[in-house]
């Protein structure tokens, strides 16, 4: 009878702690990762040209036109291409057909001045440049910071 017992309450002690460890697997998966297994890169709102430099090969820059509903996205190389989204002077297509045009802000100097697109058919701001933090090659931020 005792063994019997004995038998009964470790293997009830067995499940559950089987129980217990699936779920807080699961929980803490859930923690890390909010966005059930797909890989979600944080951006963060660039505004110069200095930041845009920053940046190393692997991470991304992402430029985003409210009006035209476009978001074009460019993988950072060691050919520092990505730098001319954020260059005085540079000019694009956009999607509209439009052309994008870099210009100064008069905020900061140099390559620290804020740089606004102005496009000839979606206008003066409704464009805006995002990238990843700098040196995370795209990463969750999570891991970038282990």
């Amino acid at each position: 009878m005792v063994k019997k017992i004995s038998l009964t309450s470790g293997f009830a002690l067995a499940i559950s702690f089987v129980v217990w460890w699936s779920v807080a697997v699961q929980a803490a998966d859930e923690k890390h990762d909010a966005h059930q297994g797909h890989q979600m890169a944080h951006l963060n709102h660039i505004k110069t040209q200095a930041e845009t430099e920053a940046l190393k090969p692997g991470d991304a820059v992402a430029m985003a036109c409210s009006m035209c509903k476009h978001v074009m996205v460019q993988h950072v190389t060691k050919d520092k291409s990505h730098v001319k989204l954020m260059t005085i002077g540079e000019k694009h297509k956009c999607v509209c057909g439009g052309t994008v045009t870099v210009v100064g802000t008069g905020k900061g100097k140099g390559k620290n001045e804020e740089v606004n697109h102005v496009c000839t058919k979606c206008g003066d701001h409704a464009m805006f440049v995002c990238a990843t933090k700098p040196g995370s090659g795209g990463k969750h931020q999570h891991e970038t910071d282990k």
